[in-house]
């Protein structure tokens, strides 16, 4: 059985990856920081024997550590990263201060890279990194300021990991997904 960690498995386009994921046949670690949302993950795959769901904030110190231990300490195994986690309030450049940026860097770019080297190691060939982008990170969009800066660093993080490791087996992709209606999005 394939083993897959979810982040902001909660709702929205990390729920349904692990859904999708699950009906595949994969054991899904569902992380994200709201413990009541991340109950859906045990009911969209289905199998508490396949479901593992660990309620943390990826952007503290220990989150990488804890989230990759969890994984293995269940099934032993880590195939499929899925970095998600986001939020969904993008703001103009000028309206930015520097404590929003460092937030919105910490949890879209440096917790997906902070994951990723945790991971790595663990993961054996056929496996993949797939990081959530977003289309902003392509066309920039109204309101995209560190969004966008966040989501286009995940372009260069992907394409870093998959020229490193992709010869030892590990697959890089990057998604990008245009709005989609979640309720993270709802009032769009």
């Amino acid at each position: 059985m394939k083993v897959a960690i979810v982040t902001g498995a909660g709702s929205g386009i990390g729920l349904a990856c692990a859904e999708a994921l699950a009906a595949q046949g994969c054991a899904v670690l569902g992380v994200g920081r709201d413990p009541v949302k991340l109950e859906s993950v045990h009911d969209v795959v289905g199998d508490l024997a396949r479901s593992e769901i660990l309620a943390q904030d990826v952007t503290t110190e220990d989150a990488p550590e804890r989230i990759v231990g969890a994984a293995l300490a269940r099934w032993g195994r880590i195939d499929f990263l899925i970095n998600n986690a986001g939020v969904g309030s993008p703001r103009p450049l000028l309206e930015t201060d520097d404590h929003q940026l460092d937030e919105v860097l910490a949890l879209m770019l440096k917790a997906p890279f902070r994951l990723a080297r945790a991971a790595i190691p663990h993961m054996s060939p056929g496996s993949a990194v797939i990081n959530v982008s977003s289309t902003y990170a392509i066309v920039g969009g109204l309101r995209g300021g560190a969004y966008s800066a966040a989501k286009a660093g995940l372009w260069g993080l992907t394409s870093h990991i998959a020229v490193q490791y992709g010869p030892r087996g590990v697959r890089a992709n990057v998604v990008a997904p245009g709005l989609s209606r979640t309720a993270m999005t709802e009032g769009r």
